[in-house]
């Protein structure tokens, strides 16, 4: 399946607002059905939810998620979690004072890393709604996991000045290959422009044609 692009009102940033595993998507609520419809079709997935979470539009930032399940901040209110569970998977609330839980995991449906800072029974809480181990690690240093790369059942994109020590444990935790790579014109923080599954990948417009083609490799899209 080819890699589209997208903007969201004009925003290429999509990573903040979408979020997409293999089975389903997560979109905003001011994202129409019609192109929520687009976006589920070119990700080869049926199931989609349009909603708000903690009452932002930033899904990206606030959810993760991977086809087992999906964690999202203590802060999310009771119908936004109904909504969410219509999807038919595991969906928990995580205690604790950190809640940008989109910025701080990434996750596939074999493992994932953590922003190291999170106490260990937080890590617990995720690793029960994701149904995957997750290790504690950074990515160019920074503990911010989730915004720094994007993460498939194929493989990984991650920020250019990823080490390889960081490299190999991305490996060992996501157990697929990993790539290093940016979105829109040398953005490195990968998952503010990209959205991707083992289906196909949606970016943010203005995203090159060399960055496109180190995405479909590293993700196996070609």
């Amino acid at each position: 399946m080819p890699i589209n692009s997208f903007n969201i009102l004009g925003n290429p940033n999509i990573g903040v607002f979408l979020i997409t595993t293999d089975t389903y998507l997560i979109a905003p609520i001011t994202l129409t059905e019609r192109k929520t419809s687009w976006l589920a079709k070119n990700l080869g997935v049926r199931d989609f939810v349009r909603l708000k979470i903690c009452s932002s539009k930033l899904l990206g930032i606030f959810i993760t998620a991977n086809s087992k399940g999906i964690a999202v901040p203590h802060l999310a209110k009771e119908d936004e979690i109904k909504e969410l569970q219509s999807l038919k998977v595991e969906v928990r609330s995580i205690s604790g004072p950190i809640t940008a839980l989109g910025n701080c995991v990434l996750v596939n449906d074999k493992g994932g890393i953590i922003d190291h800072r999170f106490p260990r029974r937080t890590i617990q809480e995720m690793e029960d709604a994701l149904g995957v181990y997750l290790v504690p690690g950074t990515i160019a240093g920074l503990p911010y996991v989730g915004s720094l790369a994007v993460a498939t059942n194929n493989g990984v994109l991650a920020h250019p000045k990823m080490t390889e020590e960081e490299e190999r444990l991305l490996k060992e935790a996501l157990k697929v290959p990993v790539h290093r790579g940016t979105v829109i014109n040398g953005v490195p923080y990968v998952k503010v422009g990209l959205i991707a599954n083992r289906f196909g990948a949606i970016v943010g417009r203005g995203t090159t044609g060399p960055e496109l083609m180190a995405i479909s490799k590293s993700l196996s899209l070609a």
